[in-house]
């Protein structure tokens, strides 16, 4: 159930991004299902909102035990179907605004992601919501780093489409030593889980997983960042389109699954 909603929640918002993201899309990525015409931009709005309420309803009912005494009313998770619509009230914000307001977009993006550890513990094990913290913190920091590079990456689309992102607004390279600054802030965090620092209980110190995990994964985003800005700098927007592609999209997010698998290892063993 707690994948299915993740899966629903997630898909949703990105295929409305989609819709919303459209004009930047037929210059990065023409090749896409709404910019190439092989799906219709009302068959995409109708598929995200569907799915988007499909998450909300799962989210609800996530906690239900049909073999319980107690009323399916009663037994609804209020908190994370309340928190799931939050979290698609805060996308579909950023699909139709935030894209417009630079860092307040990329931190609305950031917001959602970050969210994820809540969103678990929200539907399984309440009662340690605070250990999620650091964590989530954690998460928020790195991926509005990322989303930054993102933007970078589709600066020639967001431009003609009119998208005030941080890189189209202050430059792209300018963004990228902004985006850095997230990534660096990210090192001194992610390790808070695992030592418990400042007063925050260890959450992921039964095996060492969850902290190499962490490590390879800040590594990364050093290591893609760098190569990435020796790629702008040589000012060949081919091979910039070519950097982002390769290091920032399919690079972090092979990434981010390497972290995944980490912390379920964590959770096994």
């Amino acid at each position: 159930m707690i994948i299915l909603g993740a899966s629903a929640l997630a898909a949703g918002l990105m295929i409305h991004n989609d819709v919303t993201d459209l004009l930047s899309d037929k210059v990065n990525r023409p090749h896409k299902p709404l910019p190439a015409g092989r799906i219709t931009i009302q068959t995409a709005r109708i598929a995200g909102v569907l799915l988007m309420v499909l998450s909300v309803f799962i989210a609800l009912l996530i906690t239900i035990d049909l073999k319980s005494s107690v009323s399916i009313i009663e037994q609804l998770n209020w908190t994370c179907g309340f928190f799931t619509l939050l979290i698609v009230i805060v996308g579909l914000y950023y699909n139709y605004y935030g894209k417009f307001h630079s860092l307040i977009g990329n931190i609305t993006v950031a917001f959602g992601v970050g969210a994820i550890p809540f969103w678990g513990a929200i539907a399984i094990a309440h009662e340690h919501l605070l250990l999620m913290v650091p964590l989530a913190f954690a998460i928020f920091i790195q991926e509005i780093g990322r989303e930054i590079m993102v933007n970078a990456g589709d600066y020639q689309g967001d431009l003609k489409a009119g998208f005030q992102t941080l890189p189209v607004q202050i430059g792209r390279k300018k963004a990228m030593w902004i985006a850095l600054i997230f990534y660096l802030l990210f090192i001194p965090i992610y390790p808070i889980p695992y030592f418990g620092w400042f007063g925050a209980d260890p959450v992921f110190s039964s095996s060492y997983f969850y902290i190499i995990g962490g490590t390879v994964f800040a590594i990364s985003l050093l290591l893609t960042w760098v190569l990435t800005y020796l790629v702008v700098i040589k000012k060949d927007e081919e091979k910039i389109w070519s950097a982002f592609e390769r290091y920032e999209r399919t690079g972090t997010r092979a990434m981010v699954i390497f972290f995944q698998i980490m912390l379920l290892l964590e959770a096994f063993y």
